[in-house]
This record gives C-alpha cells, structure tokens and sequence, in this order.
C-alpha cells in the first residue's frame, strides 16, 4: 500500500468497529489516560526548553485553480506530494509538477470548478488516487494514478458520485469500517458516501442520514466527532448534531440534537475536549464570509447535552484577548501544531472568498494558529501569525511534508497554492515570554446618541434636507444611494442615505447645500452607525464643528439621531458642510465607511 498522508487533527473512528459499550468505555478512558500522560510529559519538556515556530513561505503557483489543497504520496517514493487543482507537485522539494488533468487558470471574479481534493490508494495498487469535488452541487470524481508510466498524461477519470454539496466537505471515517467516507451533503439530505471496495470507480453509494433539511447545493459549516461519549462518531453541522445510531443496517435517519453553534456557519467543524473536562466540545468559524471564531463548551442540563460559546475571535479586536480581528474564516483545521499534546486552532484568512462583499475582503491574506493553552483560570487561545501573505482557500492542511518531525502548512486559493514550512527555534525563558502576543484590554465607548428623529407618515423627517439629493465630492473611493430597508434596527429618512465608501484617514466627503435665508441657525444631521464605520470630523465651510464623532457601533446597522453639530450665522445661498475621517474606533473594522441620512437647518 502507498503511505497515503492524512492531515493531521481529522477525527477518525476506530478501523474495527465495536459493539459493546463497555468495551468502548474502557477504550476512552484508557486513551484519556494515555493522552493526559502524554500531555504533562509534552508540558514538562515545553517548560524546559521553550522554542518559537515559524514558517516559511514557498509559492508554489500564484495561479488560481482551485479552492482545495491536498497531501499524499503519489509516486510512491514515500514523500508527500501536493495537489493544486489539476497539477500535483513531487515532494519534498515541490518544485516539479505534473498535471492531472488539463490545466486551466480559473476566472478569480468569479469561482473554481475544482473546490476540495483528496488524497488516497483506492484500488489497492500503492498509489495514491486523487478524490475531488467541485463547485457545490457538481459530481464528485476520483482520478485513477496511472502510475510513473502514465504521469505525463491526462490520469482516468471516475465520476463517483452525481453531486457533492455543503462547502466543508470531509473525506474522514465516519462509521468505523475500514476506509474513510466522503460526508456531505447531497440533493438536501446530509449523509455519507462510500465506495464498494471492489469496484471503487463505480457510482458510489450515498447514505442519508438526515430529513431534507441540507442547504442546496452551497451550506457552510460540517464536521464529525464523538459528541455524547459512545464510540461513536457524529455528524456536527451549525444547527447541531446528529447522533450515531448503533446500527446502520438500513440507513436508518439519525438523530438530530439542535444547537446554535454558528449562525451562517463557517468551516470544518471539530469535537474536542477544549477544557480538559473529559468531554468533546465543539470547535467551529462561525461565518465563512463574515467574522468570528469560537468553542462550544458541552455541559449538562440532566441529562440532555447543551452547549455554551466561548467567542475566541469577533468581529472587533475588543473580541480577542489579543486584539485581533480578520475576515472569512472559510476553512478551520485542528492539530498540535507546538508538540505540547493539546491541539491547536489552524485558520486564516479565505482572501476574495465572496470578492469584494465580504468584510475587510481588501485585508492582509493571513494564516494564523491559535494556540491552546489550559491554566488555572480557564482556557486561552494564543494567536500567533504563520503568514501574511498567503491566506487560505476551502481547505488547509497540516501535515509533516518534508519528515522532520514538525507539521507543516498547505493551502491554496485565490492567491494560488503555498506550503508553508515549520521551523522551530529554541531561545532562552526571557526571549520566549518577549515574543508571545501581548493581551489587551480594548474598552468600547459608548455610542453617538443624538435625539430621536420624527418622522411623519410618508416616512420622511419634515424639514430634512436629505444628504443622497445633495452634490457630494470625495477625495478618495466613491458615493452611492443605499437603500436601507434591509436594516430594520434604525429608520433612515426616505429609506436611503448618502453612503461613501472607500475613504481613509484624512480623507474627505464635502456636501453642498443651500441656505434660503440669512439668519442663524442650530446645524443637525443623522448619520448611520456601524461596526465598519469611521471617525469623521464635521465642519461647516471649512470651519470645524464641534468634537469628531464616532460612527461605530458593535451590534447593528442603525442611525445616530439627530445630532447637534453647532449654532451659526449663515449667509443665504450655497454653503458646505464636509466631514473629513480622522480614523475609527479601536474596535471598529477598519474599513472607514460614512453614511449620512440627512442635514436639518432650525432657524433660531
């Protein structure tokens, strides 16, 4: 048989597959115990000789064919080897490729028809196959190797199965047989595909397991793992988990606990004692094209399971003991990447996931791995940077791929394919605690709070001059007309505001509009808050208004009121009002954005 590479930190079952409970019991406890052995010994030989852990970038393509990466010996000469789409890369250098199929550049404006791939030895022959599927909904296939022989032409291919669906499926073994199946989702029915072993390249069987209940053909947010403890492995999605029947004779439909572990959901899904209680809790991103990142805690109401979230990383650096914040966390992998026993978070960022819709779509393409550690005051996830410059895509590895006993990192995506290779450094007490991430303590201020606007039947402030129908000039980005009905935390005059994108520090939005009548007046306006909002400056004519204000806030899409910017004599005729960014507040994403529903002038 080919030695096939697994990533490390994929649940798996046992390859014989139990039936008594108090075998499986025995089998826990004795693995705990190994495993906590283990832990303290790690711990012990951690404290002695601290180390940091690097990684160092190699671009394997900056072309964009795939969403998916994947590991495994191909030409059986026992290094791994990559697979990017249609090429694969001869291990341990990865500087020569061969293609599998024919190579074509996939269009970034929109997506991949090549998602997910995986590497194992179907028909038995010591070569690693290679198992992919593509954009959600299509077929999955299985690319036969061919062998040295064939590997400087197209590889056979067998389509497998009609159509794969949910964006994190797994190729893990779910039921404990004797190789792996494919869980997804298919036709909107979550369950599992698996070959017939003597006949691998035929149509394979899909097994449902649930109602038709899968999002169709896209979803996020999929995983396995022992959630009540029985030996048995579940299906974790982000609504819940589905538990393991103790027969499958039939394709019996397994039962469904709900749980809102994610909202939209994010990535691949983990069950893992996070805390050290003895019982699997649930790691998962919370939103594949939004923010956050966080743990499920498993506790007990009687006798029923129920769960509480620990928030690791939001949607503002005053979520993030660390301050850090980033985007589009599209896939999640969990292995120990510092050898101290406990495994650790492995994600970044899914750069140009959903193009420029995505929050922060224009920031820094990281990979990160969050470290876990236990102490006395609970749990603790530390961030430390493995990249800044190549992100990741529907999938990253983590994998030992040049055999020196550290595990490396694979991803590729828009940004095309990179491993990134570990290198680990022992240094001093003093020079370890240096280099650690520092916390931080963020404190929110309270929101702009102007007075309530009054709005009249027809859904219009009286007297509002509205800020969409004025001349707007921007020295950076751009304005629009947004329509606000889809935020139904606030009330915007007319339904719309004036909204400008684009802008940055020291940048301006300049407003002209017309004073009928001399005399002096209370100037007022209502701007929109968000969590992606600046700082702005006011200013009438050049001359400053009052305090800048900031248009943060941490929960919802809403107005400010109407706020009090001064008292002025005005001319009659044209005058301007610009509001210039001065920044945003710390906890804000720093996209800088200005929305402004309208200006009222009251005579005094």
């Amino acid at each position: 048989m080919a030695a096939i590479l697994w990533p490390l930190g994929r649940s798996s079952a046992s390859s014989m597959r139990p039936t008594d409970n108090r075998r499986r019991m025995l089998v826990a406890a004795l693995l705990a115990a190994i495993v906590a052995l283990s832990t303290a010994v790690d711990s012990f030989t951690s404290a002695a000789e601290p180390a940091i852990h690097t990684f160092e970038r190699q671009q394997l393509t900056d072309v964009y064919y795939s969403e998916g990466i994947a590991a495994g010996d191909l030409n059986a000469d026992g290094h791994a080897d990559i697979v990017y789409g249609p090429y694969w890369f001869a291990g341990p250098e990865f500087t020569t490729k061969r293609e599998i199929y024919p190579a074509k550049a996939q269009p970034r404006e929109r997506y991949a028809d090549h998602f997910f791939a995986w590497v194992h030895d179907f028909n038995g022959d010591g070569l690693g196959d290679v198992l992919t599927a593509g954009f959600p909904g299509t077929p999955g296939f299985v690319y036969e190797n061919p062998g040295p022989a064939g590997h400087d032409k197209p590889w056979p291919k067998h389509q497998v199965l009609d159509s794969v669906s949910n964006e994190s499926p797994q190729w893990v073994n779910l039921v404990g047989d004797e190789q792996p199946e494919l869980v997804c989702s298919r036709k909107g029915f979550f369950g599992y595909a698996s070959p017939d072993p003597n006949k691998p390249f035929a149509e394979w069987t899909f097994h449902p397991l649930s109602e038709k209940i899968a999002p169709v053909p896209f979803g996020h947010g999929l995983g396995v793992g022992d959630i009540d403890g029985d030996g048995r492995i579940d299906l974790i999605t982000k609504d819940g988990w589905f538990q393991q029947p103790a027969d499958l004779a039939g394709d019996p439909l397994w039962t469904l606990h709900k749980a809102r572990f994610a909202g939209p959901g994010g990535a691949e899904m983990y069950a893992y004692d996070v805390d050290g209680d003895g019982d699997n809790d649930v790691i998962t991103s919370l939103a594949a094209h939004d923010f956050g990142l966080a743990w499920h805690e498993q506790l007990r109401d009687g006798d029923k399971i129920v769960f509480r979230e620990h928030l690791i990383m939001g949607d503002r650096p005053a979520q993030n003991a660390y301050g850090l914040v980033f985007s589009e966390l599209h896939s999640v992998n969990l292995a120990d990447i510092d050898g101290d026993g406990l495994k650790d978070i492995v994600t970044g960022k899914t750069y140009w996931s959903h193009h420029t819709q995505s929050p922060m779509w224009d920031a820094g393409a990281v990979v990160y791995w969050f470290r876990l550690v236990r102490g006395k005051d609970g749990v603790d996830w530390v961030p430390y940077r493995a990249d800044d410059d190549s992100g990741i895509g529907r999938q990253v590895i983590v994998a030992d791929l040049n055999k020196d006993g550290l595990p490396d990192l694979a991803s590729g995506g828009m940004k095309g394919a990179h491993v990134l290779r570990h290198r680990r450094e022992a240094v001093s007490a003093e020079k370890w605690q240096e280099l650690q991430p520092k916390r931080v303590t963020i404190k929110e201020r309270p929101p702009l709070q102007g007075e309530p606007a009054k709005f009249d039947a027809s859904g219009l402030v009286a007297g509002a001059i509205e800020a969409e129908s004025l001349a707007a000039k921007v020295t950076s980005g751009k304005t629009s007309t947004q329509k606000m009905a889809a935020f139904k935390a606030g009330q915007w005059s007319g339904g719309e505001q004036l909204f400008w994108t684009g802008g940055k520090p020291g940048e301006t939005l300049t407003l002209e509009f017309e004073v009928p009548k001399a005399g002096k007046y209370a100037i007022a306006a209502a701007l929109t808050m968000a969590r992606d909002y600046a700082i702005v400056q006011p200013a009438l004519d050049g001359e400053k208004l009052g305090e800048p204000l900031d248009l943060y806030h941490g929960t919802d899409v809403l107005t400010s009121g109407e706020v009090a910017l001064g008292t002025r004599e005005l001319a009659a005729g044209k005058h301007t009002l610009t509001l210039e960014v001065t920044g945003a507040n710390p906890s804000a994403v720093q996209a800088f954005m200005v929305g402004v529903d309208y200006l009222r002038l009251k005579p005094e």
